[in-house]
């Protein structure tokens, strides 16, 4: 996460201030939600209204749509809030939470030990698989995943390349360690990472299967293949997401977890089936 010095934070509180107490109701008639709107088919942004999106209040006649929209829509239904969404940088969601310019983040982010130190979590919202994404004349041949042999012989050598921050780039250095891949710089988004396996100058990216599904759909030469989870060790059960609440929140947390109990697993699968759809669409 990028650090910042003691006078930008300053600003940041009094924007954050001024954020709560401008316009849209009172603070506590809306929650806030931070998400870069660029994670397809979790989050992205368009020019298009929808009954699906919801109006990007940074952004003035822009709109974001995806999974996590369609979750931000039912606590606003479940609460009787009215839920606001706000666009920023992936790197600065937490540190928008800590000075209170955002209420929380629902942007696909996994609860991990690290990010607890800061943040609370609510419980899963979406639990995924962990692919490849390589190109079609690279990808071997059926569908089954590989196993820790395939894998190995697969990966061997080869740079892999994720976003930054993110627990798909971190899994590479299980990959590295006990595979022989080459963990190369992590880029700024998953697109970039996308546009350097079609360049070449990586043989394969991480991301998460709704992600890759999205990433797919928009490169005619780029395939998905699927790993044996196991091979991911500890790091397989960090790809659940949650949504991120200050930890002082503990009412509004509650309030969340209870929203996120009431949808069911099908339900889930459902929404996200949607959101891939849709998200085919992006120009």
């Amino acid at each position: 996460m990028k650090t910042r010095n003691k006078g930008a934070m300053l600003i940041l509180a009094m924007a954050g201030s001024l954020l709560t107490s401008c316009g849209g109701g009172k603070a506590e008639d809306k929650i806030r939600i931070g998400l870069e709107c660029a994670y397809a088919p979790f989050n992205w942004s368009t020019k298009q209204q929808s009954d699906t999106t919801l109006p990007i209040a940074n952004h003035p006649g822009t709109y974001a749509d995806g999974y996590d929209i369609q979750i931000a829509k039912r606590i606003e239904k479940e609460t009787g809030k009215k839920v606001e969404i706000v666009q920023t940088q992936w790197e600065s969601l937490i540190t928008d939470l800590q000075m209170n310019s955002i209420d929380v983040i629902i942007a696909g982010m996994t609860d991990t030990a690290e990010r607890r130190k800061q943040i609370a979590f609510t419980s899963e919202y979406y639990r995924s698989e962990l692919v490849l994404i390589v190109t079609a004349s690279s990808a071997p041949e059926g569908d089954e995943p590989l196993d820790a042999t395939e894998f190995g012989a697969f990966i061997n050598g080869k740079n892999v390349v994720s976003q930054v921050a993110t627990v798909t780039n971190d899994v590479i250095d299980v990959f590295a360690s006990d595979y022989g891949a080459k963990h190369v710089n992590p880029v700024a988004t998953f697109a970039l990472a996308a546009q350097d396996v079609v360049n070449g100058s990586a043989f394969a990216m991480t991301a998460e299967l709704p992600v890759a599904r999205s990433i797919v759909s928009q490169f005619d030469d780029l395939e998905i293949v699927h790993i044996d989870q196991a091979i991911l060790g500890e790091t397989q059960a960090e790809l659940g997401v949650s949504i991120g609440v200050r930890k002082a929140d503990t009412e509004l947390m509650n309030k969340l977890n209870d929203v996120l109990a009431k949808i069911s697993t099908e339900e889930r699968v459902s929404i996200m089936e949607g959101a891939v759809s849709r998200s085919a669409g992006i120009e």
